[in-house]
């Protein structure tokens, strides 16, 4: 049942790149009746798989397919936020307003650092990455950009896309009326929220939280304690994007006629032949295409002390979990990838 289902889910995929390719649309065109609005949370700066979740966020508005409230930046630290900013401007997006956090996981990992975009210049000596948001010590938290974002959109509208740490979602769920809303927090995003997407968890391999949730486990445990019911949770385990492979020399094959990108440079000037998979952009395809993907069945995640995850099936659940495809789907979401690269 497992197969047909993945070969079913991979006859979508082919037929989906189809149709994106027989419209002729271009990427200005807005071919969507309706764009979803959706807020993005990214712990830029760490891996290049980020870089890749928000290309294929940045195509998907340019083809009218989403409408990108805002960009929450969950890594704490100088010059992360930075990142967006040249993206949102190098995309064309300058308006998106870029969230910062300053009270998050403090010292995590960072496996491949490319802040270095920001001082890279062209042979004349200019900017090789224009600039829109210069000073980020006005930007608001990542939490109040969410509380602002949310205030304003519609009952049960916005979707969230999780690729990172969850310390601005604990921040929101916990904070109270303001300027933007009376409501608190957790009634916010109970009633403005549609879903979430997060790159959580090793569920369907172990019980390992995974990367962004085992940098803080007691904060873990509260964003999944208090995250509301009524929300429906898709986590994306990292076992599902890591047998997806991006290899660097078809990644620099791809960008090789577009080479002021920044995804680009970050290849030419750092060593990223190390075995990065594909990970953060199954959060945004999922968000846009669910059907792309099959699914545990609906249940309750819980995480103990010791950083144990726990997943409990329930009807009444509101979490379900990407289950892994074959050889063929995971090609199959490579070449999506790879054809809004381009």
């Amino acid at each position: 049942m497992k197969s047909m289902r993945n070969v079913y889910v991979c006859l979508q995929t082919c037929c989906f790149i189809v149709c994106l390719l027989l419209s002729g649309a271009s990427y200005g065109d807005a071919r969507s009746v309706y764009r979803q609005p959706v807020i993005m949370d990214t712990d830029i700066g760490n891996s290049t798989d980020d870089l890749y979740a928000m290309d294929l966020l940045y195509k998907m508005a340019r083809r009218g397919e989403v409408d990108i409230k805002g960009i929450v930046v969950d890594r704490q630290g100088d010059g992360f936020a930075d990142l967006v900013d040249i993206l949102n401007t190098y995309y064309g997006f300058p308006d998106i307003p870029i969230g910062v956090e300053r009270q998050g996981v403090a010292n995590s990992t960072i496996h491949i650092d490319y802040r270095m975009l920001d001082d890279l210049k062209n042979a004349d000596g200019s900017k090789m990455f224009a600039r829109t948001d210069k000073n980020m010590q006005d930007n608001l938290d990542g939490y109040k950009l969410y509380r602002k974002l949310l205030a304003e959109a519609k009952d049960h509208s916005v979707k969230v896309i999780a690729i990172g740490f969850v310390s601005s979602l604990v921040q929101l769920l916990e904070s109270g009326p303001d300027e933007y809303s009376d409501l608190p927090g957790r009634e916010l995003v109970r009633r403005k929220v549609d879903s979430l997407y997060f790159m959580a968890t090793k569920l369907g391999e172990n019980n390992d939280p995974g990367y962004n949730l085992r940098y803080d486990i007691p904060l873990a445990r509260r964003f999944l304690t208090e995250w509301p019911r009524e929300v429906k949770v898709y986590l994306s385990p990292s076992p599902v994007g890591g047998a997806i492979e991006y290899p660097a020399e078809l990644v620099m094959k791809d960008l090789e006629n577009v080479p002021v990108h920044p995804t680009l440079q970050v290849y030419l000037n750092k060593n990223c032949n190390t075995g990065q998979k594909m990970w953060d952009f199954l959060c945004v395809a999922n968000a846009v295409n669910p059907e792309l993907f099959s699914y545990s069945r609906t249940g309750f995640v819980s995480l103990d002390k010791a950083g144990k995850i726990c997943f409990t099936k329930d009807k009444q659940g509101n979490f379900v979990y990407q289950l892994p495809g074959d050889k063929k789907w995971n090609d199959n979401m490579l070449s999506l990838l790879r054809f809004y690269g381009k």
